[in-house]
């Protein structure tokens, strides 16, 4: 079991990723009815879901601080577009046409 969980962290991210998601194909396929695996799924879309907005933000406050004065860029419509998403969102999923966010 050691030599297993050894080999597992020397893999690459990429790597563990592909077969996370192979495992988890084949076990919903195969499996479908199992209620934890269902929860898994539900906790991890929860998660993406919870950490996507502040990874976004992440990305383009950094992009603002390597911005230099005179350089072209579109910075602003990556800002409009950022708000846009941001506040668009909330209210579409609490739309009563709307409740699949």
């Amino acid at each position: 079991m050691k030599k297993f969980i050894h080999a597992w962290n020397k893999a690459s991210l990429i790597k563990r990723i592909l077969i996370g998601m192979l495992i988890g194909g084949t076990l919903g396929l195969t499996l479908p009815n199992i209620s934890g695996i269902g929860l898994l799924g539900d906790l991890f879309v929860g998660g993406l879901k919870a950490i996507a907005p502040i990874l976004v933000f992440a990305l383009v406050a950094n992009a603002l601080s390597q911005h230099q004065k005179g350089q072209d860029s579109n910075m602003k419509t990556v800002i409009f577009l950022y708000l846009v998403g941001t506040f668009v969102r909330p209210y579409r999923c609490t739309s009563k046409f709307h409740r699949t966010c």
